[in-house]
């Protein structure tokens, strides 16, 4: 389709353009305050809380066990390790993140 030269669309072309595109806004601003979208930038900043949350969970593992699972027995050392890991899984979920 050839591209038309903005001196070339018609006044009624111009304002079909034109209801089209506020057409469009309102609907994303309906969407929006239903809340069907939402702000990339509160997304992100969610993301980045929920993965900090988990990271600093993980990374306390091990001074939280260590001593717990000194001399145990591997099936109770993947099993206290599991539920472990779980509960910090849980916590992201439950924080909302």
């Amino acid at each position: 389709m050839a591209r038309i030269a903005k001196s070339q669309i018609s006044k009624a072309e111009a304002d079909r353009r034109k209801a089209v595109a506020l057409a469009e806004l309102r609907e994303l601003e309906l969407r929006q305050r239903r809340g069907e979208l939402l702000e990339v930038a509160e997304v992100r900043r969610q993301w980045a809380a929920g993965l900090a949350f988990l990271r600093d969970r993980i990374l306390s593992l091990p001074d939280r066990l260590g001593a717990v699972l000194a001399g145990r027995g591997e099936v109770e050392v993947r099993t206290t390790l599991r539920e472990a890991l779980e509960e910090a899984l849980r916590g992201i979920h439950a924080d909302g993140c």
